[in-house]
C-alpha cells in the first residue's frame, strides 16, 4: 500500500473513532482502534500502527479519558519494541510520540505511576543501557515529582537522578534537604548527602556529585539550629561540629564524601591507591551505615579497578532498587 493511501485509511479510522468519541462510546472506540492496530500489526505495517495508537490516544487524553488514552499508550510501546527501530532512528522519528502523550496527562493522574515504569523498562531496553533517555527521565520525574503522591514523589527520584539537567538535581536536593529537616535529627545530614552524590558518582557524573554537595552545604549554613561550623580548605569544606558530642561521624561522613568526589574527579589509576587510603581512614564512620561500604566498594570498582570489601555491588541495579527511596536515621538502604 502507498503511502498516500495507507494515510486516507488512518483518517477514516481517526474519523470513525472520533464520531464514537463524540457519541459517548469512548470504550467502544478504544477498542475499535486496537482491533484496527491488530491488523496491522498482523501485517507487519508498524508505521501504521504507531500512527494510528499515538494518534488515538492523543485525542482520548483532549476529553480526557486517560484510562482509555494510557492503554492504547501501553500498546503503542509494545509495537515499538515489536518495530526494531535502531536507537537513532527511533529517537529522531519516535520519541516526540512518547514525550507528547506524556505531557499531555495531568500529574495528578492515577496512570502515571505506572505508564512510568513501563517506559522506563521500554527505553532502558531501547538503549540498552540502564538510564534511557534523559529527556524523557527528565518529564517523568517531574510529573512524579509534582504529583503530590508520597509514593510517586519518592518514584521521581530514579528519574531525576538520570536526566542530565540541573533543574533535576536542584528538585533532587530540594527534596533530600525538606526530608532531612522533617525527620528532625540534626546530625542526620549525611545519609540524605549520600543519596546524590554516590548515584551521580556511580552514572560517571562527577560534576553533579560535586553540585549537589554545593546545593545542599549551602542550604545546610542557612539552617538556625544546625549545629555544624564550615573551614573552607582548597575545594574541602570541612565541616565540624561546634560542641564536642558522640555524633562526630555525621560531619565526618559529610567530609569523606566531599573527599571522595575529589578523587573520583582525578580519575587516573595511581588514584585508586588514594581511594584506599581515603576508605580505611573513614572505615569505621562508612560502617555506621547500611549498605555504605557496598556503595563506596561500587565506585571503587568503576573508576579505579580496585575493590575495598569482598561483597560486590551490582552497580545501577542495586542503586536504583534499593536505596533511593530510603530516608531512617543512619540508614543508607531501605
Amino acid at each position: 500500500m502507498n503511502p498516500s493511501a495507507l494515510q486516507v485509511r488512518i483518517q477514516k479510522s481517526l474519523a470513525r473513532f472520533k464520531e464514537r468519541i463524540e457519541n459517548g462510546a469512548y470504550y467502544e472506540a478504544q477498542q475499535t482502534i486496537r482491533a484496527v492496530t491488530n491488523r496491522y500489526v498482523h501485517i507487519k505495517n508498524y508505521e501504521a500502527a504507531t500512527q494510528l495508537l499515538y494518534q488515538s490516544a492523543m485525542v482520548l487524553t483532549e476529553y480526557k479519558k486517560y484510562d482509555e488514552a494510557s492503554d492504547l499508550y501501553l500498546y503503542l510501546l509494545e509495537v515499538f519494541t515489536l518495530e526494531k527501530k535502531q536507537v537513532k532512528e527511533f529517537e529522531n522519528s519516535d520519541l516526540i510520540k512518547i514525550l507528547d502523550f506524556l505531557n499531555a496527562l495531568p500529574d495528578s493522574d492515577a496512570n502515571i505511576s505506572n505508564l512510568a515504569t513501563e517506559t522506563f523498562k521500554f527505553t532502558t531496553s531501547k538503549m540498552g543501557t540502564g538510564v534511557g533517555f534523559p529527556k524523557l527521565n527528565r518529564l517523568i520525574g517531574e510529573k512524579l515529582y509534582y504529583s503530590g503522591d508520597g509514593k510517586e514523589v519518592n518514584l521521581s527520584q530514579q528519574f531525576l537522578l538520570l536526566s542530565d539537567e540541573t533543574e533535576c538535581l536542584t528538585l533532587l536536593a530540594n527534596l533530600y534537604f525538606d526530608s532531612y529537616k522533617k525527620e528532625g535529627d540534626v546530625y542526620d545530614f549525611g545519609s540524605y548527602l549520600v543519596r546524590l552524590v554516590i548515584p551521580y558518582l556511580l552514572l560517571r557524573n562527577v560534576e553533579f556529585a560535586q553540585k549537589s554537595i554545593s546545593i545542599m552545604l549551602k542550604k545546610l549554613k542557612l539552617e538556625p539550629d544546625q549545629p555544624f561550623k564550615f573551614t573552607k580548605v582548597k575545594e574541602i569544606e570541612v565541616v565540624e561540629l561546634q560542641e564536642e558530642t558522640s555524633n562526630k561521624g555525621c560531619s565526618q561522613l559529610v567530609n569523606f564524601l566531599q573527599l571522595l568526589v575529589a578523587t573520583c574527579k582525578r580519575s587516573v589509576s595511581d588514584n585508586g591507591k588514594n581511594l584506599r587510603i581515603l576508605y580505611h581512614r573513614y572505615e569505621k564512620v562508612i560502617d555506621q551505615y547500611s549498605g555504605m561500604a557496598q556503595m563506596v566498594d561500587a565506585v571503587g570498582q568503576e573508576y579505579f579497578k580496585v575493590n575495598l570489601i569482598k561483597k560486590q555491588s551490582n552497580l545501577l541495579q542495586d542503586m536504583m532498587g534499593s536505596f533511593l527511596g530510603g530516608g531512617n536515621s543512619r540508614q543508607i538502604q531501605s
